[in-house]
């Protein structure tokens, strides 16, 4: 009992890290992972997707309720759009009770723009791969985790090999020693918290990966995450 709080702790502790989708993954809703960051970062604290009204209008729907240029511009600047008689911009300003939404002229039109398409594909609404539930594998996912386990695949990134470290009882005496045996490892964390822990980087890599997203892709932590959910069967 003790352990499991100790591990729910941690985990919400995490930072809220998003690893960013496969390009090449056809059955997965795609989006920038920038964009993603921004509109929790800066949007957020005023607005919703789908939950109502906040400080400003819930954004869900708001690419089909507003013209896209009209949105470029308003929010690059909505002062001078407020300021220039646009009716909407007006109307807004009143229903707000005059609370004007900050100019965010330091943002580029291709940011904009991969904002409204995180809307517009209902984006704060999309879990990124790695959090499916392993149970939802198939068995093209299990065997592409043990062969990035194993090494015969590559990290995109260039992360080790579990296997230099780790073994499972299913790959036989293949596995390192250097870390602990992992074959009960996803009963053992459940697949939320394997999830958080598999988004940072091992002691091999954290030393040598910028930043925690180039280290393992959201396909690539989801396969691990599959491979060792069947190891633990």
């Amino acid at each position: 009992m003790l352990l499991q709080l100790l591990l729910a702790a941690i985990v919400s502790a995490l930072p809220p890290v998003r690893a960013s989708e496969d390009a090449g993954d056809s059955n997965v809703p795609r989006f920038s992972a920038e964009a993603a960051a921004i509109f929790n970062k800066r949007c957020t604290a005023c607005h919703t997707y789908g939950k109502g009204i906040k400080v400003g209008p819930d954004l869900k729907g708001v690419t089909e309720r507003r013209k896209r240029d009209w949105l470029f511009r308003f929010i690059h600047a909505s002062s001078t759009v407020i300021q220039s008689g646009d009716p909407t911009a007006t109307a807004l300003f009143t229903q707000f009770k005059q609370q004007r939404m900050p100019d965010w002229t330091d943002l580029s039109d291709r940011q904009i723009g991969d904002i409204l398409n995180f809307l517009a594909v209902g984006g704060p609404d999309i879990k990124p791969l790695d959090e499916r539930n392993a149970e939802t594998a198939t068995s093209r996912d299990v065997e592409m985790g043990q062969k990035l386990f194993l090494g015969d695949e590559h990290f995109k990134y260039g992360a080790p090999p579990c296997v230099q470290c780790h073994s499972t009882q299913t790959i036989g005496f293949r596995g390192g020693n250097l870390g602990p045996d992992l074959t009960k490892t996803y009963w053992r964390y459940q697949d939320a918290a394997l999830t958080l822990f598999l988004r940072h980087p091992c002691f091999a890599w954290e030393n040598q990966a910028s930043s925690s997203e180039q280290y393992l892709t959201a396909r690539e932590s989801f396969d691990i995450k599959a491979f060792l959910r069947h190891s633990s069967q």
